[in-house]
């Protein structure tokens, strides 16, 4: 918080005073001045705000920071300013002209807490379902510190009081109240059987054939180009692919006969060390290292890491496959709860059982609970989306609407579709009556801005249907006569 330069300002002078008159008043840099107060949603606040920690700003009570958001001064106030996308850069002392208090339990994303004699932050949701330890953005000091989100205790929380601005957008209004859905300011690379091509601008999958061989096909235009064998060697696991962002490459990766992770380079199937696994490969792009990185499970249950040789990370027993948001790695540890490695320990993220690997889409987890439903969690956050299925859930994050979509395989065989709104989670729909082998798989299209949902049916014949914004749904389409396994 600014320091008051003037002993005479009180709270209700304050109040009072005109806000870029008090702003200067008490000693602050203006930066940028703009028209009026913005009217904004929840989930545009949530955007505005995590771009200020993607960029990694320092706080300092004399700077200034500007993006496509506008400029403001680089402090608490500040911060919470630029994401209520204020006219000024507010004090703490002011933003009640802006805002109104409300009550503890009435807290939603994008409201703030405010200590107008020290601190502001952005409330994200609770870390508890008592509602005692919120989470929260936050631009606080000293010189130089970087914006963070980060769970409070109840005691420090106590101190401050819940304000909601008064030009927040509810839901029916184009706001966000119930699917916290989460907004990102990074390159999303996603790996998978299916992936978006963004260099050749086509979509892209690959599957192992029922001889073993690993085969791909791919959709440009209005047809499937036809399915093609990427070599006579065998296979034990299915493939996983990722478009490499920087040289635009497609690199597949899959378990061979021997348990070893192969990958294809330069037409050829090369092993990645000797070191045998038991999982299927994970695929995530390390923005630091500017490379793709592999995790697979050892044979003893250990995660391993594939840099340039193989390397166990922690010492935790896990099963199935892990899954990668961010620079967090999550997974389903022996004794069935989800756990997280965040470059140092393995932590688990409460008592939930779950039976499934998880799926991530940006910051949250997605996975399936021994009652059949499947459950959200994020930032130390757990929501149920409620269902009843088998298998693990496929999350997707549409980068063109800013939701994330999931699909599962629901009862009787038939897969089923939720979405997150601005008033939570869809119900469970039925994407028709065509009843699928096993769970379905979903990623984004970057080319044609589709959701894409791919299965397989019990004659082994891969099968997709997609989604497109006003289009709506396709139908169950078959690729080909091919069988996969």
């Amino acid at each position: 918080m600014l320091a008051v330069a003037a002993a005479a300002i009180t709270f209700g002078s304050t109040l009072a005073m005109p806000d870029v008159a008090v702003a200067a008043a008490e000693g602050g840099v203006v930066c940028g001045t703009y028209e009026a107060n913005s009217k904004i949603t929840r989930s545009e606040v949530l955007a505005r705000s995590r771009t200020w920690i993607s960029a990694r700003v320092p706080y300092s009570q004399r700077d200034c920071f500007g993006n496509k958001y506008g400029a403001y001064r680089t402090d608490c106030s500040g911060f919470v300013s630029m994401a209520w996308g204020l006219r000024i850069s507010y004090t703490t002392h002011i933003l009640e002209q802006v805002a109104h208090r409300i009550d503890w339990e009435d807290l939603r994303p994008g409201d703030a807490l405010n200590d107008r004699e020290n601190h502001v932050a952005l409330f994200i949701g609770w870390a508890d379902a008592a509602k005692t330890r919120p989470i929260v953005r936050e631009q606080a000091g000293p010189d130089g510190s970087r914006p963070v989100q980060r769970v409070w205790s109840a005691g420090t929380a106590r101190k401050y009081v819940p304000l909601r601005y008064n030009n927040i957008l509810e839901a029916g209004s184009g706001g966000s109240t119930g699917s916290e859905t989460p907004v990102t300011d990074k390159l999303v690379v996603s790996a998978g059987p299916q992936i978006s091509n963004t260099g050749q601008q086509q979509l892209e999958i690959f599957d192992r054939a029922a001889d073993g061989t690993i085969v791909t096909n791919f959709h440009k235009t209005s047809r499937w180009n036809g399915w093609q064998q990427l070599g006579p060697e065998l296979f034990a696991g299915e493939p996983v692919a990722l478009m490499n962002p920087q040289t635009k490459i497609v690199e597949v990766f899959a378990r061979g006969t021997d348990d070893r992770i192969y990958r294809r380079v330069d037409g050829k199937w090369l092993a990645l060390g000797d070191t045998a696994v038991a999982g299927e490969p994970t695929l995530f792009w390390n923005d630091k290292t500017k490379a793709v990185e592999v995790l697979a499970r050892g044979a003893d249950g250990l995660l391993l890491r594939f840099t340039d040789k193989w390397a166990p990370v922690g010492d935790r027993k896990i099963e199935g496959n892990p899954a990668v948001a961010d620079k967090d790695v999550y997974a389903r540890s022996a004794d069935g709860k989800l756990v997280k490695w965040d470059g140092s320990t393995w932590a688990d993220q409460g008592d939930k059982k779950i039976v499934s690997d998880p799926s991530v889409a940006v910051d949250q987890v997605f996975v399936r609970t021994e009652s059949g439903s499947v459950e959200q969690y994020g930032a130390g956050v757990w929501k149920s989306l409620g269902g009843k299925g088998t298998g693990a859930p496929s999350a997707v994050f549409n980068s063109t609407t800013g939701s994330i979509d999931v699909v599962q395989l629901g009862e009787g065989g038939i897969v089923e579709h939720s979405r997150a709104t601005d008033g939570g989670w869809t119900t469970w729909a039925k994407l028709g009556t065509t009843k699928v082998a096993e769970a379905p798989t979903a990623m984004y299209h970057a080319q044609t801005k589709t959701v894409e949902v791919f299965a397989r049916t019990d004659d082994g014949k891969l099968i997709r249907r997609f989604y497109k914004e006003k289009a709506g749904w396709s139908q169950w389409a078959k690729l080909s006569d091919k069988t996969v396994s």
